[in-house]
């Protein structure tokens, strides 16, 4: 085998100083695998470890048995560097099944992951959170450490590395078999379970390496965490909808009123008494519904994973590398409410539509959805007018009446028509492969002796098939009518005879209510509808999207003959070539080019100026397909100036191409040992991201966002001029290492210029007022009815347009401490030759300040004000949350066949970044704000409590070549701080598990 070991490995320091349940090594750890020379993530020089001059943690494989062999979510959660990743909670058709990491908040598209040093594709479902790499595609049985590299290096890896880089490096050292198993209990799930088999086989010039996992999650729905699920008078939060069931609806002439059960089938009626509320008691008081209770905290998942890896010597000086993997992640059934809310709404027949509703148009020339008068449910409900209707309104029901378009839904409290649950489902699948290969060696002789070179080529291929249903606009219309129904032709048919059926909208044809179990006492059996008929109005579309990336790296380094006070000058130098591509494709009902129009179905064609797709919720999509070539060239030198002090300077310089250009980035940084006990590193840089190539090509695409309390339908356009973000970097800190005592401050800092974003839409929609509206560019991102911009001229079936832009700036910092002793005894005593380490870490946010948003067209406008969000949360919108203290501290106890651990996690809590209470009449809209019932006034949420978990693992080494892991996470059985989102809980941060008892078993043979 070759003598220098190109593993990308972390500096001995830096695995002394690292402790904590981010959890580095442990000396004792370490001893057994020292190495001559590594290459150390963040530098392409091959060098003595110990003289890594940036902040490199590494977690060793030992470690991860010692914290009782986390999943990869609880893994990621315990890293105090990182902030807002995502993982564990439903976040609704985005995400689901996948892991990310988000070094810094920055977001986890700025957090690079690399495997064995080489690049993975980004997934296709952690584009809903900002792009980046799936950390569940990692086959964890293959992993012998994890490094994570808590600065910038742009300067070494390129774009994508801005706030730092995750290494996973799999082992070479397994002879013979092993298998891994766990099974983790959650009350009320069927638990978490992996298992995995490897074999290794390590032969005079090289090694083997195959595994096969298999991890599953048990699906823990929201109505089992009481916590998840709150009554409507105890926050204004918890997935409540102002888009109900039973909904409200009034008569062409304007007389409102609401539909029967609102309370009696669980939803919430507003009324004087009950705050917050912005209506009157009485019977036009509106209803809100619970969505959440058909959400799930946790999805059920499978995970499968194949590994195979290679190292064989081809000659004395010439090493050969391969290795292939294959992921797939499936989420069978994602649970959500069993229908939307309606967005988009039908085309009356006066202006060229089919569906019949005569009431006036807006957007794209739709209206109100209209339930005509010989409806039969419309006929009972008027007919039998059961208080607390009143004669009036049901007078008024005569000639037919129109839904609201955003106190209503069609399908809620009875939940799914043929889904046993009552929920919708979504199918989720993730299919992911990479190959690479390469050679490295060392020339000998001539010119080129002494030279190492390092080349690879790396494939990888991310395919995420999303199926998903949503109600069709049209069909919702014609069955109002009478028309609908598998075998109705509403061309021919006559409403309500033979295959052509009505469909009662209102609560009147509920039996039971699928919320709370309770039988309906509005139910009239003769205008129950039928099952088949009402899934009939449900349409089906899928999405593939496909994430490709080919590297060619090419890689040269030497130690030089040139000696400095400390030893040679040495250098590396190499190039890169990567290929990206994207594709996503739509099927028939999501192909907005073979269905634009909500009258595209069926046969239609349909006319819209603005197509949209043919669904009330979901927007149809364009397909699109594109690529992007860059190449880049790099060169790095190290200077040990003296015995004490060493300089390193790294420069890379890319080519994107088009409109994107080049960038040239460098780094330096420095490592002074001032005394024996006591360093000091540091390193500054500039960083450096391209904007995707989607986000610059021409073309939108029609979503949903939260605006105003509803969601309402949302364009987002691409920008072509878009412009790199860029950013300068700056870390520097102090290292002891005394006796069994080692500690670390570092100091950081990221300032960001032109930041890439999506604007916000709730941000822009409250941005409306006559300031702004004086402007044109802002009155021309809304739809607005005759009158203007104002809010009070803006149509219930809002339509807004977003861009993709440059942003403002950003600058966050803070301090990365880290404490840790080892005793060699058990606290100075001799107690059956136990030993024990003490360790701690914590990151200090001190700053995360962004700058005031403007409109893209007209800089006066301004979007959002400057912020700082260092200590607050917003998970309903942007979604993140940032602590200002993150911490973990640790007990280890071990004797010569066990380890006990005690672990501690906190975070501290946060406060709700937004508008604060202030106990006026309008504290109903203002997320921060609780009623009292007691004082009868409005108070704020103010500061959230501080999360705290303990948890503790034994590991004992039985006969047999066994080890067995006992664990309990969250001790004490803490639900996680109330926090204003739609589960009313942190996802980033708390737990939503409960108490949970963990068995492992690792056996080699």
């Amino acid at each position: 085998m070759l003598k220098s070991s190109y593993l990308c490995g972390g500096s001995i320091l830096a695995v002394a100083l690292a402790m904590g349940l981010s959890g580095q090594a442990s000396a004792q750890d370490q001893a057994t695998s020292t190495v001559e020379e590594v290459v150390v993530t963040g530098s392409f020089i091959a060098g003595t470890p110990e003289d890594a001059s940036q902040p490199v943690d590494v977690i060793g494989v030992q470690e991860l048995a010692k914290q009782g062999a986390p999943s990869v979510v609880q893994l990621v959660k315990t890293i105090t560097a990182a902030q807002s990743s995502l993982g564990e909670s439903n976040r609704y058709n985005g995400g689901a099944g996948t892991a990310s990491i988000n070094l810094r908040g920055l977001g986890s598209s700025r957090t690079l992951v690399l495997m064995n040093g080489r690049r993975l594709a980004d997934s296709t479902a952690a584009a809903f959170q900002g792009g980046g790499a799936d950390l569940n595609f990692i086959p964890t049985a293959a992993v012998a450490r994890i490094e994570i590299l808590k600065d910038g290096a742009a300067a070494t890896y390129g774009s994508d590395a801005v706030a730092g880089v995750v290494n996973f490096i799999t082992r070479k050292d397994l002879d013979g078999f092993e298998f891994n198993g766990n099974y983790a209990f959650i009350q009320d799930s069927d638990g978490d379970y992996d298992a995995s088999l490897a074999y290794g086989k390590v032969f005079d010039s090289g090694n083997v390496l195959l595994t096969a996992g298999y991890r599953a999650r048990g699906r823990l729905a929201v109505d089992d965490r009481d916590f998840a699920r709150t009554p409507f008078e105890s926050v204004f939060y918890g997935g409540w909808s102002g888009s109900a069931s039973p909904g409200s609806y009034a008569s062409p002439a304007g007389v409102a009123f609401r539909d029967n059960g609102c309370n009696e089938l669980g939803s919430q009626q507003l009324t004087g008494a009950l705050k917050p509320t912005t209506t009157a008691a009485g019977n036009t008081a509106l209803c809100r519904y619970q969505f959440t209770h058909f959400n799930d905290l946790v999805n059920e998942e499978h995970h499968y994973q194949l590994f195979g890896q290679v190292n064989f010597d081809l000659a004395e000086n010439v090493e050969f590398h391969a290795e292939v993997a294959w992921n797939r992640n499936v989420v069978p059934d994602q649970r959500i409410s069993p229908a939307n809310l309606p967005t988009q709404f039908p085309t009356p027949i006066a202006s060229g539509g089919t569906s019949g509703s005569p009431t006036p148009a807006g957007f794209n020339n739709q209206s109100r959805f209209f339930i005509p008068a010989n409806n039969p449910g419309l006929i009972a409900l008027r007919t039998t007018c059961a208080a607390p209707l009143t004669a009036a309104q049901c007078a008024a029901m005569a000639g037919g009446v129109n839904a609201s378009q955003t106190g209503w839904r069609l399908i809620g409290v009875e939940g799914h028509p043929l889904n046993a649950d009552g929920a919708d489902h979504q199918d989720i699948e993730q299919t992911q492969y990479r190959i690479s290969g390469g050679f490295r060696g060392k020339f000998d002789g001539g010119m080129l002796d002494g030279i190492g070179w390092d080349t690879a080529l790396t494939f990888m291929e991310n395919k995420g098939i999303v199926t998903t249903n949503d109600l069709l606009v049209n069909r919702i219309q014609r069955a109002f009518n009478g028309l609908g129904g598998p075998g109705c032709d509403y061309r021919t048919g006559t409403p309500g005879v033979g295959a052509c059926k009505f469909i009662n909208p209102f609560s009147n044809g509920i039996a039971v209510s699928a919320i709370n179990g309770a039988a309906n006492p509005y139910y009239q059996a003769s205008v129950a509808n039928d099952p088949v008929v009402k899934n009939w109005l449900y349409g089906t579309y899928t999405n593939v999207a496909t994430n490709q990336i080919l590297v060619l790296d090419a890689v040269i380094n030497k130690e030089t003959e040139i000696e400095l006070g400390g030893g040679n000058i040495a250098w590396a130098a190499g190039i890169q070539y990567r290929f990206d591509r994207n594709q996503d494709e739509w099927s028939g009902l999501g192909d907005v080019e073979a269905t634009p129009c909500v009258d595209s179905i069926d046969g239609q064609q349909g006319q819209c100026s603005n197509p949209s797709g043919p669904f009330v919720f979901f927007g149809a999509q364009k397909d699109y397909d594109v690529d992007r070539r860059v190449g880049a060239a790099f060169a790095e030198v190290r200077l040990p100036l003296l015995d004490t002090l060493e300089v390193s300077a790294a420069l890379r310089h890319e080519d994107f191409g088009g409109e994107v250009g080049t960038t040239t980035n460098p780094r330096i940084s420095g490592r002074w040992q001032a005394i024996d006990w006591l360093a000091f590193r540091g390193s500054a840089g500039s960083t450096f991201r391209a904007p995707g190539q989607v986000a610059l090509t021409p073309g939108s695409s029609k979503g949903v966002r939260n605006l105003g309390g509803s969601y309402r339908a949302v364009v987002t356009e691409s920008n072509p001029s878009l412009e790199p973000e860029t950013a300068n970097t700056l870390n520097f800190g102090g290292l002891v290492e005394f006796g069994g005592f080692s500690a670390s401050v570092d100091y950081w800092k990221f300032d960001f210029k032109k930041e890439l974003i999506v604007e916000d839409a709730g941000q822009l929609f409250a941005a409306i007022n006559a300031t702004n509206c004086a402007k044109p560019a802002f009155a021309a991102r809304f739809v607005f009815s005759s009158g203007g911009c104002s809010v009070a001229n803006l149509p219930n079936l809002l339509v807004e347009t977003i861009k993709i832009v440059n942003g403002q700036s950003t600058k966050t910092s803070g301090f990365d401490i880290r404490a840790q002793y080892d005793f060699d005894d058990f606290f100075g005593m001799d107690f059956y030759d136990t030993r024990v380490t003490i360790g701690g870490e914590a990151t200090l946010l001190k700053e995360y300040k962004r700058g005031a948003t403007t409109l893209l067209e007209d800089t006066s406008v301004i979007i959002a004000p400057a912020i700082d969000r260092a200590g607050k949360h917003e998970l309903i919108g942007e979604f993140y949350s940032f602590p200002k203290i993150r911490a973990n501290a640790f007990i280890n106890v071990s004797g010569d066949r066990w380890n006990l651990r005690y672990q501690l996690l906190y975070r501290e809590g946060t406060v709700l970044a937004g508008a604060t209470c202030l106990g006026d009449a309008s504290a109903g809209l203002t997320a921060d704000c609780r009623y009292n019932y007691g004082t009868g006034t409005y108070q704020s949420v103010g500061k959230l409590e501080d999360y705290w978990q303990h948890d503790l693992n034994l590991r004992v080494e039985l006969p047999w070549e066994t080890t067995a892991t006992f664990s309990v996470q969250n001790l004490l059985d803490e639900d996680p701080p109330f926090a204003q989102s739609f589960y009313n809980y942190d996802v980033t941060n708390g737990n939503p598990l409960g108490r949970v008892f963990k068995v492992g078993v690792k056996k080699t043979f």
